[in-house]
């Protein structure tokens, strides 16, 4: 799924040397996640692992699906100039592959979003070095 113009010029995150690899995969409609050679993984990019702080990683890709661990729903935009319509969901989504990270739901009412919700990731491109993560519900039971 793509999603269009819902990201805000001003809040775009400036990729480094750490985090360029995910949003430059984000661009190409693709998740990555980051793993250490004993086997944790994790998201968000980091430069050593927060389990056992190694800094020996991989990047590796991620099917995009998982399920919702916790949400919130924003009635109001951070500030007024926000061209984003509200209410939206921000929940925290634990990848099937076991990373956790924060984005939006979208293509559903806020009241619809539940904890434990299948989700599937879809992607918002910016430019070729930016895409966003964001996630929409799966309709179907999960496999």
């Amino acid at each position: 799924m793509q999603f269009d113009e819902l990201a805000d010029p001003e809040a775009l995150p400036v990729p480094n040397a750490v985090s360029a690899p995910f949003f430059a995969a984000a661009a190409g409609g693709e998740l990555v996640f980051q793993r250490c050679a004993r086997g944790h993984a994790f998201l968000y990019a980091r430069s050593l692992c927060p389990v056992c702080h190694s800094t020996d990683l991989t990047w590796e890709s991620s099917a995009g699906r998982g399920e919702v661990v916790t949400f919130s729903v924003v009635h109001r935009p951070p500030w007024n100039d926000l061209p984003r319509p509200v209410p939206y969901v921000v929940a925290l989504v634990r990848l099937d592959e076991g990373p956790q990270l924060l984005s939006t739901i979208e293509g559903t009412e806020p009241g619809e979003v539940r904890i434990g919700q299948a989700v599937q990731a879809g992607f918002e491109r910016v430019d070729e070095a930016v895409g966003l993560v964001r996630f929409h519900p799966v309709d179907t039971a999960r496999s």
